[in-house]
């Protein structure tokens, strides 16, 4: 007796797995493996981001994760990936999209060639969302 399974189930038991706090964090230093894989260059490092992405869809056979600012934080991430996962696809999703798509690229355009300006200017980039966001959130309009 064989069990198949469709390109469909297996996709959803992937989500699934990902969602779990334990593989989100896998994921998350795979995802840092490969930022330094094209900062260094580095085909080993390249093969251990691969093994341990791999890894994060499986079923870990770990305890339940402590209660601590990393797990907090992958757990609002979680929802967030959740939340936008279900949001349907209309203009402004698509274009924020595109944008974070492409300021992916760049950064691994920057990354691979080394350059600390455009490195530079994303972080002070990602900082100038990161106070905006604050000051919305305390109500000082922008």
């Amino acid at each position: 007796m064989t069990m198949t399974a469709t390109p469909s189930e297996i996709f959803d038991l992937a989500v699934k797995r990902h969602r779990l706090p334990w593989n989100w964090t896998l994921h998350t230093a795979a995802l840092a493996g490969f930022a330094l894989t094209l900062l260094a260059h580095s085909p080993l490092l390249f093969a251990a981001s691969l093994i341990v992405a791999g890894a994060g869809f499986f079923e870990p056979d770990l305890p339940t994760p402590p209660d601590n600012r990393w797990f907090r934080l992958a757990a609002r991430a979680v929802e967030w990936e959740k939340n936008w996962a279900a949001a349907p696809w209309n203009r402004h999703k698509v274009l924020r999209f595109a944008f974070v798509l492409l300021v992916a690229l760049v950064a691994a355009w920057a990354l691979w060639t080394r350059d600390p300006v455009v490195l530079a200017l994303l972080a002070a980039f990602a900082y100038l969302v990161y106070v905006v966001r604050d000051n919305m959130a305390g109500g000082i309009d922008p």
